[in-house]
């Protein structure tokens, strides 16, 4: 059997990677089906013969429904291997290749195509004895489906005969929410033996102008206007998920941040900050307080290296029990200043204290900052965001803020009038929202003069030297 295949760069590289759990989050168009397709015939031809001289494998190939299945994922297949692969209609869909191979063994091979969608499909999977897997489309598919796949893969051919020379469960899938299982496990957990991958995006957004991106895999199998015309009229959030490839949420809300990019401004990377420049710390008060530790460097990049985020907590327990033990542990060589919320001066009517005054109690130095009006703050942040090599986040220390940066903190959706889509004109107020509030009191700091503050007031700076806890 002869096939022309020659592997795309992402899957250059995942064809030879050792791990057991192996996902690729791609744009459409991008290979991704043909990629794995290649990656279980590959598997296929590398399992080693048995005494017969035959290489027997057995593979399922998931897909969350039946149509899906068979107009999709059994077509590509056909298309690749045509009569080569002869396939069955039952329950399960089961089809077979065999081939020789020029070494003089034989492959031997047993696809079951399985729709699974959701927890009730687990039983599908009991019994079955599989050398791996591949779930297509695996965001339209349940966690607890992947983890049961763990369990029945490597287990044909037995160990009496040749054995699994290598298991494995490939996943593909177009971007995804924040909320998603695979943002979680890919983003937040990184297991062992894991491995992720992602392709370059289609087209990138320059200067509000969508333009093919010469990275992007696989175009030369496409028409040349192929993702141009697909952009035309088409709803930026759809673009932005699944020709971007960036994460984010479809039809739920405005992110607030369009210049945003996960892949330009967020880096796994834990970084340290640098020795001798201030740290600034922007603080919203309240129920909800949350604190964003940055630093503006030499350079004029803004970077995000940690947060403290809290739910029902008087400013009194974040100064004293989350605040100054960060500071005094994880950032004891900076100086830094505390920049709040200008509204943090106004006193309670029970005590009559104000969250300055505790703040300033508990010995945090403390800032005003120039403004709360709502436009200028987010344009701080936009201004380091639009600017080249301008802001980076730590994910790893930072998760709230890198969700909120990518689709949490947004303008909720209020209503649609035929093709018009009307949101809010602030942010929903929710754990995102209070983190990146601190982040924009942070940004005012960090960008002085050169962003616009319509304040109605003006009102008395407060300030107290930045504080050295390096004797502390």
């Amino acid at each position: 059997m002869e096939i022309n295949y020659t592997a795309l760069p992402t899957f250059a590289k995942l064809h030879k990677d050792p791990n057991l759990y192996l996902f690729c989050m791609g744009p459409v168009g991008s290979g991704k089906s043909s990629g794995c397709i290649m990656h279980v015939l590959l598997n296929a031809v590398m399992q080693n013969p048995d005494s017969r001289g035959i290489r027997e494998s057995r593979y399922a190939i998931i897909r969350s429904s039946f149509p899906k299945l068979k107009s999709t994922t059994i077509k590509t297949w056909k298309l690749w291997f045509k009569d080569q692969v002869q396939v069955t209609y039952g329950s399960p869909i089961v089809g077979k290749m065999n081939f020789p191979l020029a070494d003089g063994t034989k492959v031997d091979t047993e696809l079951l195509f399985l729709p699974l969608e959701t927890d009730d499909d687990v039983e599908k999977l009991q019994s079955l004895e599989l050398t791996g897997a591949h779930i297509n489309e695996a965001s339209e598919v349940s966690r607890h489906i992947f983890d049961m796949l763990k369990t029945r893969i490597g287990r044909f051919p037995e160990r009496g005969g040749a054995g699994v020379t290598k298991k494995f469960i490939l996943l593909d899938y177009n971007a995804v929410p924040t909320d998603h299982w695979l943002y979680q496990i890919a983003e937040e957990e990184k297991p062992r033996k894991h491995s992720f991958y992602r392709q370059p995006p289609a087209m990138l957004y320059e200067n509000g102008i969508y333009k093919t991106n010469p990275d992007a895999e696989n175009i030369e199998h496409l028409d040349e206007d192929y993702y141009e015309d697909m952009v035309l009229g088409t709803d930026e959030d759809f673009v932005n998920v699944f020709i971007l490839n960036n994460y984010g949420d479809l039809r739920h809300g405005r992110p607030v941040y369009k210049a945003y990019d996960d892949r330009i401004h967020a880096t796994e990377t834990v970084l340290q900050p640098l020795q001798g420049v201030p740290l600034i710390v922007g603080m919203d008060c309240g129920l909800t307080p949350a604190c964003a530790i940055t630093q503006l460097t030499p350079t004029g990049q803004f970077i995000l290296y940690d947060e403290i985020v809290t739910e029902n907590c008087s400013i009194q327990e974040f100064a004293e029990d989350f605040l100054w033990p960060k500071m005094r542990t994880e950032y004891s060589k900076f100086k830094f200043e505390v920049v709040v919320d200008p509204a943090a001066r106004e006193r309670s009517q029970n005590d009559k204290r104000s969250a300055m005054d505790l703040l300033i109690q508990a010995g945090l130095p403390v800032r005003l900052a120039k403004t709360n009006e709502k436009l200028a703050r987010r344009e701080a942040v936009n201004f380091f965001l639009r600017k080249l090599g301008g802001f980076l986040i730590n994910g790893t220390k930072a998760p709230i803020s890198r969700k909120g940066f990518i689709s949490e903190y947004k303008f909720e959706k209020l209503n649609s009038i035929g093709l018009l889509i009307r949101h809010k004109e602030t942010p929903e107020k929710t754990i995102y929202s209070h983190v990146h509030e601190a982040i924009q009191y942070a940004a005012i700091e960090a960008v002085g003069g050169r962003v616009s503050s319509r304040r109605k007031r003006p009102h008395k700076q407060e300030y107290i030297e930045p504080a050295d806890i390096s004797g502390y």
